[in-house]
């Protein structure tokens, strides 16, 4: 998504929402002047500053970049998958909101360079799965840290903080999923 069209679909949805720019700047606990230039479309944020200010909004990534369908599939073809992405991660949505969906499942990429991750807090259970590259460290406050490599799996409860650290030289290529969906 470019990002004039990100910044309009945040002031859309937090005019929608009757919240000040002010307001929302302390909500997601950022600056007044950052949130503007998003709006604006000047500044595209790192995902977890979007994903603070969606939260804030309340909603979140899924919500917000996918399409809800109602039609009643059992397969979906990448055209129908979307996206969002930043210098170091990009996730891909790989079911559609709708159709009483049970989990939401993403396809998520964690290149290497990031030097410490914001630390993630969801509402939801999340399990995932490391398809390749790596390794990585796993953090979750207050439970220790692990490192994760290709085809070992996690899973993180509702509620605890945590983030996924690539300490190798190739992205980590995961297969994550939520329950229940937060869309």
């Amino acid at each position: 998504m470019e990002p004039k069209d990100l910044g309009r679909g945040i002031r859309n949805l937090r005019i929608e929402s009757g919240i000040g720019l002010r307001q929302l700047s302390r909500m997601a606990d950022i600056s007044p002047a950052s949130l503007t230039a998003i709006e604006k479309g000047q500044s595209s944020p790192v995902l977890a500053t979007l994903h603070k200010v969606l939260k804030a909004l309340g909603t979140d990534f899924a919500e917000f970049f996918t399409n809800s369908t109602e039609k009643h599939s059992v397969v979906f073809t990448s055209k129908e998958m979307s996206g969002v992405c930043d210098e170091h991660r990009e996730y891909i949505f790989l079911l559609p909101k709708g159709q009483n969906m049970r989990f939401e499942m993403v396809h998520e990429t964690i290149g290497p360079g990031e030097k410490k991750p914001q630390w993630e807090v969801h509402d939801c259970d999340l399990g995932g799965v490391i398809l390749s590259g790596g390794p990585g460290q796993l953090e979750i406050e207050g439970l220790g840290r692990w490192t994760v490599r290709r085809g070992d799996s996690f899973y993180i409860k509702a509620g605890f903080k945590h983030r996924l650290v690539n300490l190798g030289k190739r992205a980590i290529k995961q297969i994550t999923v939520m329950d229940p969906p937060r869309y």
